[in-house]
């Protein structure tokens, strides 16, 4: 048994897959942060890989489809402890059989892929109207959330698009990573807790959030109040950054 770890970018991952599909004996894959040897298993750290890293990715692309490779990269997103050992599972299905294998809806590793997949395209749809911007300066604005999974990269675009005449930040607490975006370029780097309170503190006084929790109350009908369906379709897990809930 080989037990191969990386180091917890997507990159990483693919250049694992392709030494755990060399691999003559049985083999599963973990992220570095996450392993903890083992006395029965033969430990293997693998460096990222370019080249390896872009033969797997254009093969996935070509012999199978784009939404493949989708479903690959959310349920690397979901964080999920065994998403890595399901990964690998799944291609290999996948590569035996060809994309029809996504069709085998009572298959266990399909289920659950598809499960995984969409709770993480899920919530990063719910993300697109949960994120609060503060103003911290002119046209600059930041945002803190704490979401279940990594989806940062599927909010990118959307945010970019949607605010390209404003600098922001949104800030990823729970992974210490945010958004930068200038008006030009959007990108994801390492950012840390300290570094958010930092820019909570220059919140400038601004009427827009008394506007936003205004507007909410005044839409509120008291006599078809229902919890319940509140927290369905907003969970209570996110309300700590919810201007309008606090």
């Amino acid at each position: 048994m080989k037990e191969f770890t990386y180091d917890g970018t997507f990159e990483g991952l693919l250049t694992a897959i392709f030494y755990a599909f060399s691999c003559k004996q049985q083999c599963t894959i973990k992220r570095n942060i996450n392993y903890t040897p083992s006395l029965l298993a033969e430990h293997v750290d693998i460096a990222t890989e370019e080249d390896k890293y872009d033969r797997v990715y254009t093969s996935i692309d070509r012999k199978l489809n784009s939404s493949t490779l989708e479903n690959l990269y959310n349920v690397y997103l979901s964080e999920y402890p065994d998403s890595e050992a399901l990964i690998l599972e799944y291609l290999k299905l996948c590569f035996t059989y060809g994309i029809k294998a996504n069709l085998a809806k009572n298959n266990d590793i399909i289920m659950k892929v598809d499960k995984y997949n969409q709770r993480v395209s899920y919530e990063a749809h719910r993300f697109k109207g949960f994120v609060r911007f503060k103003e911290i300066g002119t046209l600059t604005y930041y945002a803190s959330i704490e979401p279940d999974h990594n989806i940062l990269p599927l909010l990118i675009n959307h945010f970019s698009t949607r605010f390209s005449d404003q600098n922001f930040i949104i800030h990823d607490i729970k992974r210490e990573i945010a958004i930068f975006y200038d008006r030009k370029d959007a990108t994801i780097i390492d950012f840390f807790k300290e570094d958010g309170l930092k820019l909570e503190n220059l919140k400038v006084d601004s009427d827009f959030e008394k506007l936003w929790k205004t507007f909410y109350n005044s839409v509120n009908i008291e006599e078809r109040k229902n919890e319940k369906l509140r927290r369905q379709h907003m969970p209570k897990r996110y309300w700590t950054h919810l201007t309008e809930v606090k």
